[in-house]
């Protein structure tokens, strides 16, 4: 879905490669946009911008300055596939400059770029 509205918006056909209208549009793949979206509610978690329900599966200590999410032990593939499981992974193995980005907004225009930068397979390393 995301080659076809990226093909609508660049006005290509249907047998046209998409490959770096993607990243000219400034869109990260659909990979990338999970870890993205687990990030940035793991952040506002920590920063008591989420609903309480969220903020409720994470728990977390600092270290120095610097906020680290405490990884719950899951016993079940369907456990670690949580969001309460997942979330401290990646937040956890993002730079530093990231996690103590000083408002939303520059969390997320950080984010978006360390992720540009990162291939497939680094971003799905961030999980581990």
């Amino acid at each position: 879905i995301q080659n076809s509205a990226a093909k609508l918006v660049t006005g290509k056909y249907k047998y046209d490669h998409v490959d770096n209208d993607l990243h000219d549009l400034h869109w990260l793949q659909i990979k990338k946009r999970i870890v993205f979206k687990i990030a940035l509610l793991s952040y506002k978690a920590i920063n008591g911008q989420a609903p309480v329900y969220i903020q409720d599966m994470f728990t977390y200590s600092y270290q120095g300055y610097i906020p680290r999410l405490l990884t719950p032990v899951m016993n079940t593939r369907l456990g670690q596939r949580s969001l309460s499981f997942i979330g401290p992974k990646i937040f956890n193995n993002l730079p530093n400059q990231i996690t103590t980005a000083s408002n939303t907004d520059s969390f997320k225009k950080l984010l978006k770029t360390y992720l540009f930068k990162l291939s497939i397979s680094e971003t799905m390393n961030l999980t581990k």
